[in-house]
């Protein structure tokens, strides 16, 4: 291996962080089986095939990202549907290899996964893709994904605490050209070195913490942060970009992307589109799976109303919790104008059926949301 190769860090463009689109636009959660509870026949089935087909349609519609979830136990037993998930730094490898030009974000357990693994694991994917590698940091909330590795889920706080140490060891490792020691109290590593070295000055990073030390983290170390559906109004929207957006500016003296994640339900019309979620979210509803999930959330769902729970539970099969996209082609795309003007920079987008899904977006929502300004016309540049 070269000098070069080991120390050259050239600026890099990464779709998903550096895009000048007013609407930027990922797919999320291919790399398993879709973002819906439902046992609908209509629920995407992850191969590495459909994710080679999911690949080159979302590159020739012109969307920024591709983004993977990351559990490592389903949500409804051995053998549930939920658990085939791909492990997410090998498939951003994958990715890489047979794409050009979107970015790759790898989701990872920041109380799971090393650091100096991570930088490693990242640097390769950055030299595959030539820059378009990024990370979407968990914090931790699903206790079976850690027990699985003897692992207890931290209290809220003690969960950051963790990650600023990790933000801290990996920056280092990222950013430096020697070996360090690190002491803190949750690692203590030596002579820590990352080699080789990703193409990019940083990675895209991503979080969606919400409470409001999540909020300050991802304001401290991220490209991007997530704003929540809870309350779909959009001056309920505009209220949480804006107090984003000003953490970031008065704290930490930086810009920061903000970003939701949506589920897209289009048809013919807007009716059309609600029978359909009603059919896959309440009649075919995969509700033994959403009950395991919120038995291990740290919500108490013992003290909500019973018009609450049920809103929770159907967000939670209808799109894990995503902004419902939902109706005909001019009411979605008013959708997404109306989140705009909230503020709204991106979306990570879900379907029942991906590929039929991510096909009729092309065909129906893209040129409308050029014509509205949301979205230039996407142009390859050989």
């Amino acid at each position: 291996m070269t000098t070069d190769m080991i120390d050259s860090k050239p600026s890099r463009l990464n779709p998903i962080r550096d895009s000048k689109n007013r609407i930027k636009l990922g797919v999320f959660g291919i790399n398993g089986n879709g973002a819906a509870l439902t046992l609908h026949p209509d629920r995407y089935q992850c191969t590495w095939d459909s994710n080679l087909r999911l690949a080159e349609m979302a590159e020739e519609l012109g969307f920024e990202a591709f983004v993977s979830a990351a559990h490592w136990k389903s949500f409804g037993g051995d053998g549930h549907y939920s658990g085939d998930l791909m492990e997410t730094f090998t498939w951003a490898g994958a990715v890489a290899a047979v794409t050009k030009r979107i970015g790759i974000i790898s989701t990872l357990h920041v109380t799971l996964i090393h650091p100096v693994f991570a930088a490693k694991a990242e640097a390769t994917v950055d030299l595959i893709s030539n820059g378009r590698a990024g990370m979407n940091l968990v914090l931790g909330w699903n206790p079976p994904d850690l027990q699985v590795f003897g692992v207890e889920l931290k209290g809220h706080d003690a969960r950051f605490e963790v990650g600023e140490e990790w933000m801290e060891i990996f920056d280092r490792l990222w950013e430096g050209k020697e070996s360090f020691d690190y002491r803190g109290k949750y690692f203590d590593i030596k002579g820590a070195y990352n080699q080789p070295r990703g193409i990019q000055t940083r990675p895209a990073l991503l979080n969606a913490g919400r409470s409001a030390r999540g909020r300050e983290f991802a304001a401290k170390h991220c490209d991007i942060a997530f704003v929540s559906a809870h309350d779909p109004a959009p001056e309920a929207i505009k209220k949480q970009v804006d107090a984003c957006r000003s953490e970031a500016s008065t704290k930490f003296g930086k810009d920061i992307q903000i970003w939701m994640s949506a589920y897209v339900v289009l048809k013919d019309t807007t009716k059309e589109a609600q029978e359909y979620v009603h059919d896959y979210v309440v009649t075919q509803g995969d509700d033994a799976a959403v009950q395991n999930i919120l038995n291990n959330s740290e919500i108490d769902t013992t003290k909500l109303s019973p018009e609450a729970a049920s809103k929770q539970s159907f967000s939670l099969k209808a799109g894990f919790y995503g902004y419902p996209l939902v109706g005909d082609p001019d009411h979605v795309a008013e959708l997404f104008k109306n989140l705009s003007d909230a503020g709204v920079d991106g979306f990570l987008l879900t379907w029942l059926d991906y590929e039929g899904g991510l096909a009729r977006f092309g065909r129906e929502l893209l040129p409308r949301l050029e014509k509205a300004g949301l979205r230039a016309p996407f142009i390859e540049m050989v």
